[in-house]
């Protein structure tokens, strides 16, 4: 893909994303597009989010399409990752707008918080050595792309991050049994609606070796990790559409959170 071609992409997708308006599929029109070079195109649009439209700082980095379902659909044998912005880290009890032309899909998962940098792989022994606490997070996904994705086209436009929520009190994992929390999304609005519950552990094999891919994998494409980042390992349970209304979501010895998503008055 030639760097006129790069730019003009992501020009325009950084104008979709300001605008709230769905992105072109990358995928449509370079169909050639490898992996390695949409995570470059990931790296370029993250540095002219920052710079150009605001968002901020890194939060953090999260892990995508981690079910087996969802990568055979995709054609992938691994999962993705994308960057968290400061700009979409939201506050407990937050309020939070739905585009109309940016819908967005609602994910729980575990996050956590790393004491200090790391520079280097780790393992199952060695990965809580960073590790300073870990949260109940609800991820506020929004893929935006103007087609059903392919990976190329969710790893080039940063993996469908757009928010996110946690629990405001964290936990030192090594306290608790990861996977056996039993993690739970429920719709208050109306009539109560439990949308799934379900075991912490049915990410990649449980909570901690996502949690090495990511940081191992984070690393490898180049990325800064450095303490007080949030690495989300993945979506516990199903992706649900996030439709106006009040949402809990529980997380066992973590606690909850809860949070009201409403139609943009802009639309």
């Amino acid at each position: 893909m030639s760097t006129a071609k790069s730019n003009q992409w992501l020009d325009a997708t950084l104008e979709s994303v300001l605008a709230a308006k769905p992105i072109e599929n990358i995928s449509l029109t370079q169909p050639d597009i490898t992996a390695e070079a949409a995570y470059d195109l990931q790296h370029q649009l993250i540095a002219r989010l920052q710079t150009h439209g605001g968002w901020g700082d890194i939060y953090g980095y999260k892990a995508a399409l981690t079910a087996q379902a969802a990568q055979q659909a995709m054609g992938i044998d691994e999962p993705i990752i994308g960057a968290l912005f400061q700009l979409g880290a939201k506050s407990t009890d937050a309020q939070i707008a739905v585009h109309a032309d940016r819908p967005i899909l609602l994910e729980t998962e575990l996050g956590f918080t790393l004491s200090q940098a790391i520079t280097e792989p780790v393992d199952l022994d060695t990965v809580l050595d960073s590790v300073g606490d870990c949260r109940g997070m609800i991820e506020l996904a929004a893929p935006n792309l103007q087609q059903r994705p392919s990976s190329i086209d969710l790893i080039s436009s940063n993996s469908a991050s757009y928010g996110c929520l946690a629990v405001e009190a964290g936990v030192n994992p090594a306290q608790l049994d990861l996977d056996t929390l039993e993690v739970s999304l429920t719709r208050l609005s109306d009539t109560k609606e439990t949308l799934h519950s379900v075991p912490a552990g049915t990410v990649m094999q449980g909570q901690l070796n996502a949690l090495v891919w990511l940081i191992n994998t984070v690393l490898a494409q180049g990325y800064t990790l450095a303490a007080g980042h949030v690495l989300m390992t993945g979506s516990i349970g199903n992706m649900h559409p996030g439709a106006p209304g009040d949402y809990r979501g529980g997380f066992g010895a973590l606690g909850e959170l809860r949070f009201r998503l409403h139609a943009s008055s802009s639309d």
